[in-house]
């Protein structure tokens, strides 16, 4: 499925976009499965067309449920996402629960996850995004350890820099735009720097691949566990946890389809399953990920934090 020029351009770049993945019919189906359960989950707040507010900034929803049949089968059972991030990967990997997220507010530079941590998101906007409608803008190369470090030294030079994360009044860097219609889907590295500006109420359902690390042992067990862990944890965002589980129903998919029976075993050899709360989006667990406020919402080497 995955020629070499866009495996090539992965790993090179940190990011690629497969045009027209999804057929309209099939986008037709994500999008209303993601905002009927947005407007059940979240209600009038969600249906708010005033302008953004600082206290929302974005609508975050599993699309695990029997509600959203869908979406939930485009998590282990597509070939076109779960087999291609184990191209993208070049090993096996494991899945996080497929979210239906609702920006209403531009996303600083960032990158997802602490560096070193190998994985890639597939993201499908279900509108269509440009410059002026909130596009997806990234720093092509920076999921690369030594050029991510090199921008960082860039940025730092500003003798007027304070503070940690990309300001907007940092020296400009060489970013790449990515203007999308419906039915494309773009895949980027956990690593790689990434904002999007302008628009209002973008809508995009999305899923996260990691290396699977048993074969490698030790702390990549335990990163591997935890980010899926924070990825699933919804804290106290205000919809029903029964009504729209991350785990709890896709185990009764698994008994059904062997690719996700096979994604459910290695979040189990994980133990995320084991942990009290995750099926329903309230894992009770202690983050041994350092400091993910720092690391996660702004990618800094220590250096610059």
């Amino acid at each position: 499925m995955i020629s070499q020029q866009e495996y090539a351009h992965f790993q090179t770049f940190g990011f690629v976009v497969f045009r027209g993945l999804l057929s309209a019919a099939e986008i037709a189906v994500l999008k209303d499965e993601a905002t009927t359960a947005m407007a059940d989950a979240y209600g009038a707040a969600y249906l708010d067309d005033g302008p953004p507010v600082a206290e929302v900034p974005a609508f975050d929803l599993p699309m695990m449920a029997a509600s959203t049949p869908f979406a939930a089968s485009l998590v282990a059972e597509d070939p076109r996402f779960w087999q291609a991030s184990h191209h993208l990967m070049g090993c096996a990997t494991v899945p996080s629960q497929g979210e239906a997220t609702c920006f209403r507010a531009n996303t600083k530079w960032h990158i997802d996850m602490p560096l070193g941590l190998q994985g890639v998101k597939f993201m499908v906007y279900l509108d269509a995004c440009s410059r002026e409608e909130g596009q997806l803008q990234v720093v092509p190369g920076s999921h690369l350890p030594e050029t991510h470090r090199r921008y960082w030294d860039y940025v730092g030079q500003a003798p007027e820099r304070q503070g940690h994360g990309f300001d907007e009044g940092d020296w400009p860097i060489p970013l790449h735009g990515l203007d999308t219609r419906p039915g494309d889907v773009i895949a980027f590295h956990a690593n790689l720097m990434h904002a999007s500006q302008g628009g209002y109420r973008r809508f995009l359902w999305d899923v996260y691949y990691f290396a699977d690390p048993i074969a490698a042992g030790g702390e990549q067990v335990e990163l591997v566990r935890d980010a899926l862990l924070h990825m699933g944890d919804y804290g106290d965002m205000p919809f029903d946890r029964i009504k729209y589980p991350v785990w709890r129903e896709f185990r009764e998919r698994a008994e059904k389809e062997p690719a996700a029976r096979t994604a459910l075993r290695r979040l189990a050899r994980l133990g995320v399953l084991d942990t009290p709360g995750a099926e329903l989006g309230s894992p009770k667990w202690e983050p041994r990920m350092g400091k993910p406020a720092v690391s996660l919402t702004t990618g800094a080497p220590p250096t610059r934090r």
